[in-house]
């Protein structure tokens, strides 16, 4: 669902707060880490409080639970907060899920894509948008190296239009929609000239496969891409084309900025905005590969405390060479119910079958291949759908099933290649790169 536009009133609000926050949040990126467990500690706190007293959905699971947020000193005793789920807030959506006394009208709804399989409708109160601005400002930044002047022309190239109103000279943005074909995108980006560019890996693979030249020629300073998959090699690869950063971003409607690359290519949480926490499959804390379970700060609409993400991933305390502080996200492995799952038993997580699909592109060669996926039939079967693309000949496929079969040996999974007309973008705008069908 797009979000409505700000009336002037609601972004003149947004102006006020982000130009006032701003200086707060440049400090903040650079806090230690004392400061930011501090912070991120009282801001759960608060957050969780207010649940418990306006939304009641909490307030009936922190009772039957036993717990009193207010009371929260540690994060053990944040640990002992009930984990949230989405079937629990949209079964109780609107009544029982937002805060009492909320007025929709006041708000912007957007809508969750649904790639855990359940749409999801979150409403934000429109003035109190500007945490959002604020960490969307520094993703960009760091996808451009640290810079991000004012008069810097972006290319936002999503599903649907960002709500802001425009003030002309600062920080102008173009929305171009991925409803268009390739060439249409192209062409207003030439036109634009855009100094960013943020959209969807999907996207991006289509435009470098039609005319890698033209994409080098628009002289992008940054590129910045979120929503769905796509791995470290294919953003390395994409970088030697355009000769810029490419960065990419985890998000979700719920929880907002997750974690974004720095300039450096770490994985950085965005721990000003939403803790981050993993556990495992019996709900217990991990240091290892586990769940991601997120509290958002500033939605007080609709909050997400201790909310169950669905992402697999790993926290480190490791320092990064940018000298940031905040925990880094590491073995990011998508949705525990996202690739393959074989006859076994075994599962093949969505990042490595991006990495094996991507060598067998390679194997084809440049422009033989302008779209692709690979879907999961049945636990023992799979089929990588390719568009053809101008360089591409007979014996296109077969080397790309080679590739894939002498990657995939060891797991069983029968797999064929078949060329297609085309790969539809669905009506949501993401197109899901690796998926199973079952």
């Amino acid at each position: 669902m797009p979000l409505r536009r700000l009336t002037a009133r609601e972004y003149l609000i947004n102006l006020a707060m982000t130009a006032a926050c701003w200086p707060i949040y440049s400090r903040r990126e650079w806090a230690d880490r004392a400061a930011l467990d501090a912070f991120a500690l009282r801001r759960t706190r608060d957050i969780a409080t207010h649940a418990a007293r306006t939304v009641p959905v909490y307030a009936e699971h922190y009772r039957d639970a036993g717990v009193d947020p207010s009371s929260i000193r540690t994060w053990d005793d944040v640990r002992r907060l009930p984990l949230m789920d989405k079937a629990t807030i949209v079964d109780g959506y609107p009544a029982r899920s937002i805060a009492r006394g909320t007025d929709l009208a006041r708000c912007l709804l957007s809508t969750s894509s649904g790639s855990s399989g359940q749409m999801m409708t979150v409403p934000h109160v429109a003035d109190r948008f500007w945490p959002y601005l604020l960490s969307g400002q520094r993703m960009l930044r760091w996808a451009a190296g640290g810079r991000y002047p004012v008069w810097w022309r972006q290319a936002y190239v999503y599903t649907s239009e960002y709500p802001l109103l425009r003030v002309p000279g600062i920080y102008p943005m173009r929305f171009i929609a991925t409803s268009a074909q390739p060439d249409a995108i192209l062409v207003e980006l030439e036109a634009l000239r855009p100094h960013l560019l943020h959209t969807y890996p999907s996207v991006l693979r289509d435009l470098i496969a039609l005319d890698p030249d033209r994409m080098r020629r628009l002289g992008l300073k940054g590129t910045s891409v979120g929503s769905e998959l796509s791995t470290q090699e294919e953003r390395d690869r994409w970088e030697a084309v355009l000769r810029c950063r490419v960065r990419d971003e985890y998000s979700s409607e719920e929880l907002g900025r997750i974690a974004s690359q720095c300039p450096d290519g770490r994985y950085h949480l965005h721990e000003d905005v939403v803790h981050v926490e993993t556990i495992d499959a019996d709900g217990r804390p991990t240091d290892g590969v586990g769940e991601i379970v997120g509290t958002e700060f500033h939605n007080r609409t609709m909050p997400f405390v201790r909310y169950r993400q669905g992402d697999l991933a790993r926290i480190s305390d490791e320092p990064c060479t940018c000298g940031r502080h905040t925990r880094l996200l590491v073995d990011l492995a998508g949705r525990s119910n996202d690739g393959f799952v074989l006859a076994d038993g075994r599962r093949l997580a969505p990042g490595f079958l991006l990495d094996v699909s991507y060598r067998a592109l390679i194997a084809a060669g440049d422009g033989a291949v302008t779209a692709y996926r690979f879907v999961q039939i049945d636990p023992g079967h799979a089929v990588l759908e390719f568009v053809p693309g101008t360089t591409g000949h007979p014996g296109t496929g077969e080397t790309m099933a080679s590739s894939l079969r002498g990657e995939l040996a060891r797991t069983g999974l029968a797999v064929r290649v078949e060329p297609v007309a085309s790969i539809a973008r669905p009506a949501g705008g993401k197109r899901a790169t690796v998926f199973r069908e079952f």
